[in-house]
């Protein structure tokens, strides 16, 4: 998946590869105002913005000069728009001679990146031949990147070699090596290419083998190197290619139960709808698991059907048809496949509990026995917990409260420490004080402490606010200032400084040494950062992204011992889009200095924060509390992707970007989703329209997380106006720790980020 961290860099680094020659061969126009801002919107993180500003200056321009046209298209490429920029360059009479081939590569990357790969590399080749010195490797590479997704390997091989040549590119040699080496028909020189290659370019050995022998004519010994290297698609293919069916068959389905999820699983599945299609039960399940996970439910609930119909009566086919029954709602029938499950031992803990579950989503009477009959049965099963949890839940609801304490005290007593049982015990004491007992709220919340539950911190939080309640401030302010003090970098130690009117957190600047520091080592670590980062912008400019992302796996799986070095990879990291690694090394950095501010700047970082701040001012949202989402949603990672589908900085659904962009007379296509500042302009946007329906942050924030539908129901409970209370009683555990992780951050990124 291509990085858009790759085209900041780029313009960062002077536009290696577009940048204007000093040598032009066009005249620049007089009016340079849309081009300065433009590169100003580039240079801070606005790829998208940059592009609708020159397009919108095109427009205005009855007969717009070459200079704009190929700004705009630079910025329509930075802004992952491919057929915008093509459509601005295709034809244009000046195109071969403007500024060394710059519009040439220009429009060599908006072709590649709609996929016409035989004309991007003509054109890469067309600006190699104009280009400076320096741009000259870079082009090759991309050239041989197109030859190569054009079928042309002789041209890639070419092309990688000539990249290679004069040593410009030392730096990814290794890289060139195994691309050059996939591409090679000449077995013995692929064994020069690929001998001695370092980690991590030689895990990509075995795959550049297989196709070296693939373009040498050796289709038995390639399919055999495809297999061996776990490109069960590859090898399928090639097996159907010879006429070995049955091999791509058990190739492609073994590639699907293995590994549905990946790219290659997607390409699997339309290889297994055309010509491989599901026989076999196994296959039809297979199959189905693949679909589900993509979210096709309903194709998923036809083929486990057909496998029904042929026969298969396992346990875990019927579990996997009563998922996917649940999600069709198709609830009385998925009862009915729960129960068949049900018949095999090994499964029916599961079956009969998952039964329950639809049981009480259909408000049957039936509910109730199977979960009490489940709990008593199973103690010992993971789901026990839930079950009794379910099962007050259910009274509590109807306001049954004294079968909902019940239930509740049953698991409190059974599983004191499990995490249900500590929300037994908030929704106790809940009650407990709206029914004017807060003797016994204060016992709940000091069990949950005893217990050294997962919300033992809230529970001191909340035994503050009941020693306040019957007129004991002493004792609130003690409990509050010594929670400050103990978790001051958690939500509740923030609200306990709010309390007892404490300062906002705030980190002092680091002290001078007494002594004079130490003389510089003689390699400093900035050194070896530095090559690590520039290998990776290098990868970037050249197309190279997995070659990128593995050199970034590369440092998370042998994070370096020295916090200098940790923190300056962390911020590089950061800064090209790789949040979450960014992150991780943050986390490594803390074991060495947990209270150093640079270590809680890197946890808590904010690589783009020019771009935040401008979509927060524009849609009139806190530019705080904007970083504190983006952080918890993505950890600013660009191209994030949730289990839910959810893409991008500020983790949209699709469904709501394209909601959002209409309402805003935006044009927007889904393959533009993870562009970074078009996702936090959507994102922005959805935040400020929530908080202008429910008219609190709490709220808000609780919707783009969990759906405004939800919310309004949590607004009408009892106590709801209390945002403490709100808080501790919103059911979805996910939704509840998003809340407070999210105005922790906030507070976090005030005290980190603010003068």
């Amino acid at each position: 998946m291509r990085r858009h961290s790759a085209l900041w860099i780029a313009a960062l680094a002077g536009d290696l590869l577009l940048a204007p020659s000093s040598r032009a061969q066009t005249p620049a126009p007089p009016d340079h105002t849309a081009t300065y801002l433009a590169d100003s919107l580039r240079l801070s993180g606005r790829p998208w913005h940059a592009a609708e500003t020159l397009l919108a200056a095109a427009r205005r321009d009855p007969h717009p000069n070459a200079f704009l046209i190929v700004e705009g298209a630079k910025a329509e490429v930075h802004a992952k728009r491919y057929e915008h920029a093509r459509a601005l360059l295709a034809g244009q009479p000046w195109l071969v001679d403007y500024l060394d081939g710059e519009a040439l590569a220009v429009l060599a990357q908006a072709e590649f990146g709609v996929g016409r790969f035989a004309e991007a590399a003509a054109h890469f080749q067309m600006a190699r031949a104009r280009a400076p010195a320096a741009r000259v490797p870079l082009l090759a590479v991309r050239a041989g990147l197109a030859f190569d997704a054009a079928g042309q390997a002789d041209s890639a091989a070419a092309a990688f070699a000539a990249a290679r040549a004069g040593g410009k590119l030392a730096s990814i040699d290794m890289w060139l090596r195994v691309r050059q080496a996939r591409v090679t028909r000449d077995t013995a020189s692929v064994g020069q290419l690929i001998a001695d290659l370092p980690a991590p370019a030689a895990r990509d050995v075995p795959v550049a083998r297989a196709r070296s022998l693939l373009l040498a004519g050796d289709t038995t010994r390639a399919l055999e190197a495809f297999a061996k290297a776990g490109k069960g698609l590859d090898a399928a293919r090639l097996a159907l290619a010879t006429g070995d069916s049955a091999r791509a068959r058990t190739l492609l389905y073994g590639l699907l139960a293995r590994d549905p999820l990946s790219d290659d699983g997607a390409a699997a599945v339309s290889l297994a709808l055309g010509p491989l299609p599901p026989r076999t039960p196994d296959e039809h399940v297979a199959m189905a698991r693949a679909l589900n996970r993509r979210t096709s439910v309903r194709d998923a609930r036809i083929h486990v059907e057909r496998a029904l119909r042929a026969g298969d009566s396992s346990a875990p086919t019927f579990l996997l048809y009563g998922e996917l029954l649940v999600s069709s709602g198709r609830l009385r029938d998925a009862v009915r496949a729960y129960a068949a499950a049900a018949r095999d031992p090994a499964a029916r803990p599961l079956a009969i509990y998952r039964r329950a579950r639809v049981l009480v989503r259909l408000g049957d009477s039936a509910a109730l026995a199977a979960l009490t009959g489940f709990a008593e049965r199973y103690p010992t099963d993971s789901a026990a917990p839930g079950a009794l949890y379910i099962l007050g839940d259910m009274h509590d609801g109807r306001d049954d409260w004294v079968q909902a304490g019940r239930w509740y005290g049953e698991l409190i007593k059974r599983y004191p420490a499990d995490a249900r049982a500590s929300l037994a015990r908030f929704r106790l004491a809940a009650r407990a004080e709206a029914t004017g007992h807060p003797d016994s709220a204060t016992s709940l919340y000091q069990s949950e402490i005893d217990a050294a539950g997962p919300q033992r911190t809230a529970a001191r939080f909340w035994l503050g606010k009941m020693a306040e309640a019957r007129g004991d401030s002493a004792q609130a302010r003690s409990i509050w200032l010594a929670l400050a003090r103990e978790d001051s970098l958690g939500y509740y130690g923030m609200r306990a400084r709010r309390e007892t009117s404490l300062p906002a957190l705030a980190f002092a600047a680091p002290v001078a040494p007494p002594t004079p520091p130490p003389p510089p080592p003689p390699a400093p670590p900035a050194a070896e950062v530095a090559a690590g980062l520039a290998r990776i912008d290098t990868l970037l400019l050249a197309g190279l992204d997995s070659e990128a992302q593995a050199e970034v796996r590369v440092v998370l799986a042998h994070p370096p011992s020295d916090l200098e070095v940790l923190l300056a990879w962390s911020e590089g990291l950061g800064l090209r889009g790789y949040g979450s690694a960014g992150v991780r090394l943050g986390w490594q950095a803390a074991l060495l200095a947990p209270g150093d501010t640079r270590v809680l700047r890197a946890i808590f970082p904010w690589p783009n924060r020019a771009a935040v701040e401008a979509e927060a001012q524009e849609f009139g949202v806190d530019a705080l509390l904007l970083a504190a989402l983006v952080r918890q949603e993505s950890v600013f990672d660009v191209e994030a992707l949730s289990p839910a589908g959810a893409r991008g900085l500020a983790q949209l659904l699709p469904s709501t970007a394209s909601l959002m962009a209409r309402g805003l007379d935006v044009a927007f296509y889904p393959d533009w989703i993870t562009v970074p500042d078009l996702n936090l302009h959507l994102g922005a946007a959805h935040l400020a329209e929530l908080l202008r329906r429910f008219g609190r942050v709490d709220a808000a924030i609780a919707a783009y997380n969990a759906g405004p539908s939800p919310v309004r129901r949590w607004l009408e409970r009892e106590g709801a106006a209390d945002p403490d209370r709100f808080i501790e009683l919103i059911p979805y555990p996910e939704t509840r720790g998003y809340v407070r992780s999210l105005l922790r951050n906030r507070e976090l990124y005030r005290a980190l980020y603010e003068p």
